[in-house]
């Protein structure tokens, strides 16, 4: 009888494999995908994706973030955010998935594998009509 392998374990466990072997990469992100699929956790995927991004995080500083913004992002406001990320996680490197959505109005929303930060307009307006 085998016991189920926590995600965070597995997670884990990935991440340091990424990092002691950068040319297997490909590899062991294969292995992973066979595993949970194998072990039915396929349905748990985006969890294990953010996991496995808080985890590359805490073993190597690099950081991962999904940035959702009214417009494309200006590279003054790509280098403050860049900056205010570092200081506030300590991270060595921070990598930025952008995306707009005009629906936002105007700000930012940015997620990391444990925060989120949101300075949208949109979120402001119905922080005031809630008033």
């Amino acid at each position: 009888m085998s016991s189920k392998v926590s995600r965070r374990v597995i997670a884990r466990t990935v991440a340091a494999k990424l990092l002691a072997e950068p040319k297997h990469q490909a590899h062991w992100l294969k292995v992973t995908a066979a595993y949970l699929m194998e072990q039915h956790m396929v349905d748990d995927i985006d969890l294990f994706v953010n996991d496995l991004a808080y985890e590359l995080h805490e073993q190597s500083g690099h950081l991962f973030v999904d940035v959702t913004s009214a417009r494309k992002l200006t590279d003054a406001v790509r280098s403050e955010l860049k900056h205010t990320l570092q200081n506030a996680t300590g991270a060595k490197h921070i990598e930025l998935a952008e995306h707009v959505d005009t629906a936002l109005l105007g700000g930012l929303i940015a997620r990391t594998p444990d925060a989120e930060l949101d300075a949208s307009v949109r979120t402001k307006l119905k922080q005031l009509a809630s008033l």
